[in-house]
């Protein structure tokens, strides 16, 4: 009996430390986020070879975040970072508004959606060690034309129940959890095929 509890206990380990790999190592998160009928295949999604052109020069995109300051602690490879997100999250929900809506693209959008907040959480994390003047560089960072467009695209998807709580299982940013409560029980407005 101790021998399977043991056995029990290094299978358990092995599980787990697979499973952190992958999400933590590997950046698999999508592979995490719930199934059922809404949610299909991230690793299928279309949306993400269509807004490729997207992410092929986005230094010369005006309304893509830029630094207001000279300044600031922001390191570049999270300034370009923001701006790759930024880029691909608005070719996602602006330029392809009904992508949303096929099953594999929501579950791709969704995953991204948890990075895209992550990442603005990080820089803001690190810029309140630095105080309230480095907090503002990051939040007008964030706040290019671009990530404004971001967020009236979420409220829509949000209105219109395209997107809902269930779609991000345990995951939901803590910046759309109001979003997610305030239309909770919204029906799905996508197109039916």
């Amino acid at each position: 009996m101790d021998f399977l509890k043991r056995a029990a206990f290094v299978l358990g380990g092995i599980f787990l430390g697979i499973n952190l790999i992958n999400y933590f190592v590997m950046g698999h998160t999508g592979d995490y986020l719930p199934g059922g009928e809404r949610m299909g295949e991230w690793r299928a999604a279309k949306i993400r070879q269509a807004c490729y052109p997207a992410l092929e020069q986005p230094e010369r995109d005006g309304l893509l975040p830029k630094l207001s300051t000279d300044t600031h602690r922001v390191d570049w490879r999270d300034l370009d970072r923001a701006r790759d997100m930024t880029a691909a999250l608005n070719c996602y929900l602006v330029t392809h508004p009904n992508a949303v809506c096929e099953r594999n693209n929501r579950a791709y959008i969704v995953d991204y959606i948890n990075r895209y907040f992550a990442k603005f959480d990080e820089m803001m994390n690190t810029a309140k060690r630095y105080g309230e003047a480095e907090m503002s560089t990051v939040r007008k960072l964030w706040d290019s034309p671009r990530n404004r467009a971001i967020n009236a695209a979420l409220v829509q998807d949000t209105s219109s129940g395209r997107l809902i709580k269930a779609d991000f299982g345990w995951s939901v940013p803590t910046a759309m959890k109001p979003m997610l409560d305030r239309y909770k029980g919204t029906s799905d407005n996508c197109p039916k095929a």
